[in-house]
């Protein structure tokens, strides 16, 4: 189903309890498969005796998430330093987008060299962040930014060219400035794009922050999972794995509602 089709369902089965109902109608297909594949693979791991530091059990990792201890400390700070570095590769890659759109040699000079940095494993570059910005939120944050820098530049240079000629004749007859052009008209075309490279830029903050943190990084899930790797703890680090997972799903959940009440001209009516 498509999420045409499901925001037509929503909209039908109207607020409170029918849209819940048919949300879970929705996904409850999905929801029951997993709980399959989860049973399926605890009865499987048990029977055939699979040492648990190989693959643990899913009980063993749902246990190891309720479990109380510091896991919680770690996702908030790998969250904060994913929120961080997503809000800096914004503003640079917005901001780099507007230049490249109103100077033209400027993009000419360096768009070439943004995408060769692409070609640079920006895993390397972890170790020289963290000797330069020291071990605290900087070198994660600026890891995440790493990542979420380029979606965004390409989906907001994309956007602000999203403008016809006719449009722009317009703006110049009507005596507009330079910035009533862009404030009025390439801004709110940029706005759809701009959010669908947020909606990949979220998800790659997350991973650029646990990168920074495997990298030797004293707070986080990517020091959670070193730590646990060392010591063979799997269930800890599925457990570290879902966590990160969530914090994916909850950055991206928050674009999509900010898109929803910022970018409303496009809500389907």
């Amino acid at each position: 189903m498509s999420n045409t089709a499901l925001q037509s369902e929503l909209r039908a089965a109207g607020g409170g309890p029918g849209r819940l109902i048919a949300l879970a109608r929705r996904y409850a297909a999905a929801l029951l498969l997993m709980l399959i594949i989860l049973i399926a693979l605890e009865i499987a791991l048990r029977a055939f005796r699979v040492p648990v530091y190989l693959v643990p059990p899913p009980s063993r990792v749902l246990a190891r998430l309720l479990a109380p201890g510091d896991l919680p400390g770690h996702a908030v700070a790998t969250a904060t330093a994913a929120i961080a570095g997503l809000a800096a590769g914004t503003l640079a890659g917005f901001g780099l987008a507007v230049a490249f759109v109103h100077l033209r040699l400027l993009e000419d000079a360096l768009y070439p060299w943004v995408l060769v940095s692409q070609a640079v494993p920006a895993a390397a570059l972890a170790p020289l962040l963290a000797i330069w910005l020291g071990d605290g939120l900087a070198p994660r944050a600026a890891m995440a930014a790493l990542f979420a820098f380029f979606p965004i530049l390409v989906a907001a240079t994309r956007g602000l060219r999203d403008v016809t000629p006719e449009q722009l004749a317009l703006m110049r007859a009507w005596g507009a400035t330079s910035w009533q052009t862009f404030r009025c008209l390439r801004l709110p075309a940029s706005l759809p794009a701009l959010f669908s490279g947020l909606k990949i830029a979220a998800a790659l903050a997350v991973v650029g922050a646990i990168v920074s943190e495997l990298a030797g990084s004293g707070r986080g899930l990517g020091f959670v999972v070193s730590v646990a790797a060392y010591h063979l703890r799997t269930d800890q680090i599925f457990a570290a794995v879902i966590v990160a997972a969530a914090i994916s799903l909850g950055l991206h959940g928050l674009v999509v509602l900010a898109e929803r009440f910022i970018v409303f001209w496009r809500r389907p009516g």
